[in-house]
């Protein structure tokens, strides 16, 4: 049987959350004051991550599938469990279809989109095949090299005095409607794409200790955002950042320590093939554990290669470029996905916790 320790979940978790967000403007529609959209979008992201692990905390050794059935039954069950498939197979398409972009415009301009997200897939594919365990292992390998690159990049970045703190300011300048309207996007991603792990709460060896290490891993990613956004406009100006494809790696390519230190691209780089990958493995698995817990499949070799294959299609059939994959994000956090991350595992809590006080009388 699968058994993920603490660390091992804390390390899969830090890396999906950081992913690409350091990588984006996030909340930069708030203008100067984008890096307080992060912090309040944090503080609600942790409300959610009680409700999540709250959900799996009722339910310690069933995955989200086996919870929503047995909350809501197989009528009602069942429907929303295929909803949720869909859900999750939506997300996994468009984070592959965003780091095949990134990819082919940080270092692989020539390379066809096709190319990129194939092999992608089949590194998944291959990982996969092994068992989430390994993804795991690999995650306490290389979670510590993503962190260490990234405080390196914000230290060079710092010491290049590229950084003017006056781009900050003033700070609530435009008052705090800016934040508000720019909030349920953020909380959305990332913080509220933690519900993929209630595919992956079952697995751990120490029950307990998922609640702590989940806010942990929400809480190191948040500040790391936080701070990524700070030296993006410190940097750039929000001006410029609103319009960068990718304002980290633009701030890296301003670091220059006595014509030494130069040309650190790799690093910024490194950091988005990691996340990419470990992003779209861990939807990809979950989508996986769906179909095998649903359809009570014994292996699951065959639907990660079908699913796979399905993922790689529709990720470059679905979207004509990187232009409309954008346009489409603020649409897609506030009315689509809002609904899986947010609404759903509320309201399956309230109506778990009512009925269990019911049968309590």
């Amino acid at each position: 049987m699968t058994r993920l320790s603490k660390h091992q979940l804390f390390t899969l978790m830090f890396i999906f959350e950081v992913g690409s967000t350091t990588l984006f403007a996030l909340g930069i529609q708030a203008k100067q004051d984008a890096w307080l959209v992060i912090l309040a979008a944090l503080l609600i992201g942790l409300i959610f991550i009680w409700i999540y692990t709250e959900l799996q905390n009722s339910f310690p050794d069933k995955n989200y599938v086996e919870i929503i059935i047995f909350i809501l039954g197989k009528k009602l069950g069942i429907p929303f469990v295929l909803l949720n498939l869909l859900g999750y197979f939506w997300y996994c398409a468009r984070n592959l279809r965003e780091f095949g972009e990134l990819i082919i415009t940080t270092i692989l301009p020539q390379t066809s989109l096709w190319l990129i997200n194939f092999l992608f897939v089949l590194l998944s594919v291959y990982t996969l095949l092994k068992g989430v365990e390994v993804l795991a292992r690999v995650s306490e390998l290389i979670a510590p090299i993503i962190f260490i690159f990234m405080v390196s990049l914000y230290i060079l970045i710092y010491m290049s005095g590229v950084i003017k703190f006056s781009n900050l300011m003033p700070i609530l300048g435009n008052g705090i409607k800016p934040i508000i309207t720019t909030l349920p996007s953020v909380i959305v991603f990332p913080f509220g794409e933690m519900f993929v792990f209630l595919m992956y709460w079952n697995y751990a060896s120490e029950k307990k200790t998922i609640r702590k290490a989940a806010v942990k891993a929400v809480t190191l990613s948040g500040i790391l955002l936080c701070i990524s956004l700070i030296i993006d406009i410190g940097a750039l100006g929000y001006e410029y950042v609103s319009t960068a494809a990718i304002p980290l790696v633009e701030v890296i390519r301003l670091i220059n320590i006595g014509n030494i230190i130069t040309n650190v691209d790799a690093i910024g780089i490194i950091i988005i093939f990691f996340g990419g990958f470990f992003k779209m493995s861990t939807y990809l698995n979950a989508i996986v554990s769906i179909q095998a817990t649903l359809f009570k499949l014994k292996n699951n070799k065959v639907p990660i290669i079908i699913t796979s294959a399905a993922l790689l299609w529709f990720s470059i059939e679905f979207e004509p470029s990187y232009a409309f994959h954008r346009w489409m994000f603020p649409f897609d956090a506030s009315c689509v996905v809002i609904a899986y991350t947010n609404i759903s595992p509320l309201l399956l809590l309230a109506i778990y916790k009512i009925k269990k006080r019911r049968s309590e009388f």
